[in-house]
């Protein structure tokens, strides 16, 4: 009884200690699991990438029409066009603005989660360690009174 809530003293403590570090040292724990419940709910990394991917092909069209504009606008003029304006871009739209948002919501919740678990961990811990000890003390008075009533 003993060994068993000093374990479970000792999983709550690095329980809380992966909550309190989540944000840093652990995250990529917290990551995977966040990744791994998106997927399984049917978002995929790779078709918000896919997404992206089509977004910034349009994107790019509208760049290279406007470009041409800008060209015709200039050909009688000595102005140059700075095309680094019209270059391809990644701006990954729906993985910065859906995608990550709810990873880190789920990270959040994960991490509240676990910090709840570690709580109730501790709470059985406490437990098992006064049960421990009211049966210990029972034994010794026991142990002594049978001593005090033997003389």
């Amino acid at each position: 009884m003993k060994n068993l809530y000093q374990v479970l003293y000792g999983v709550a403590g690095l329980m809380l200690l992966i909550v309190l570090l989540g944000g840093s040292l652990t995250k990529p724990v917290f990551n995977n699991f966040s990744t791994r419940t998106m997927e399984t709910a049917g978002i995929r990394k790779s078709s918000i990438d896919s997404l992206d991917g089509r977004i910034d092909d349009m994107l790019y069209t509208v760049k290279k029409v406007q470009l041409q504009i800008e060209k015709i606008k200039n050909i009688f003029s000595s102005d140059q066009i700075d095309e680094s304006k019209f270059q391809r871009t990644k701006s990954e739209v729906f993985a910065k603005n859906i995608y990550n948002p709810v990873n880190e919501l789920l990270i959040a919740f994960y991490r509240i989660g676990y910090f709840f678990i570690s709580v109730i961990v501790l709470l059985s811990a406490v437990i098992f360690q006064l049960i421990y000890r009211a049966g210990d003390l029972r034994r010794r008075v026991e142990k002594l009174e049978t001593s005090l009533a033997v003389k």
